[in-house]
């Protein structure tokens, strides 16, 4: 079963554990929105015997950095995706809660995480260009995700955002800012009393000119152990060469693409 929220990658249940699992799937997620909110819009964690309720406490942090991309320019063709992609991971923490009831949080709330581009040293927000630019947005792609819940590389259950279709229109030195949202689960929009939640900032990475890009890395364990599991993300053979000219003279492209896409290429050809 697929659950999809507008406009975002599907949240995929084939790999969620058995213990998880509601006997009625619609039926589990209505019962847990019906539970009620707080003033704040969060849903509320319940009390432990004895102790004061205490709110899930969100966090953040960045389990695979951006290094570098191309610039796309204005155009719309044959822009490259940031490499690697930047991947997220949530994480939960409240004293009241067992290790299971927070992996159950994780499955049954509706999560959000948007990118925004900033300056070298983090201070300024790079999003939008200057006024004399026809293109307003720096930033191209999908500048949303929605959550993942899968294994990462080393068998451990984690909530994980991937950004595996972001460009950036213009050279230079930049760091991403990754924010986390609730939607409303009625809606899957934001609500009205919504806030951020938790927020990260990237390393630096670099944008590079068409001729000076170095190419695309390998695709490291991490995005591999999450397609595997049906995350939406490409998977990259990489290239160990600098510069390296196609027949139109920009970048060879052969090493960039998705494992198995040259060979289908050529097998295509050779019937024709």
């Amino acid at each position: 079963m697929t659950i999809r929220a507008h406009g975002q990658p599907p949240k995929t249940l084939a790999t969620r554990p058995k213990h998880l699992l509601p006997s009625h799937p619609r039926i589990g997620r209505l019962h847990q929105v019906n539970t009620g909110r707080n003033d704040a819009g969060h849903l509320p964690s319940p009390p432990a015997p004895g102790k004061d309720s205490v709110e899930d406490e969100y966090r953040i942090h960045m389990r695979q950095q951006p290094k570098a991309a191309r610039s796309c320019g204005f155009g719309e063709r044959d822009r490259r995706a940031i490499d690697p992609p930047p991947i997220v991971q949530l994480t939960i923490t409240n004293p009241n809660l067992t290790k299971k009831e927070i992996s159950r949080r994780l499955w049954d709330q509706f999560f959000v995480v948007h990118c925004t581009i900033w300056s070298k040293d983090g201070k300024e927000d790079c999003s939008i260009m200057p006024e004399d630019y026809r293109q307003q947005r720096r930033l191209m792609g999908s500048l949303a995700a929605s959550a993942f819940v899968g294994e990462d590389e080393n068998g451990e259950e984690g909530c994980f955002f991937c950004f595996s279709d972001l460009s950036c229109r213009t050279s230079g030195e930049y760091r991403l800012r990754f924010s986390v949202v609730v939607l409303d689960p009625l809606r899957g929009q934001v609500g009205k009393n919504s806030s951020i939640r938790a927020s990260v900032m990237s390393d630096v990475f670099t944008v590079y000119s068409a001729k000076d890009f170095p190419g695309m890395l390998a695709s490291t364990p991490l995005t591999r152990r999450l397609r595997d599991q049906g995350c939406l993300i490409s998977i990259k053979k990489g290239k160990d060469r600098v510069g390296s000219k196609g027949r139109d003279g920009d970048e060879s492209s052969d090493e960039d693409e998705e494992e198995g896409a040259s060979s289908s290429k050529r097998k295509r050809a050779k019937k024709q």
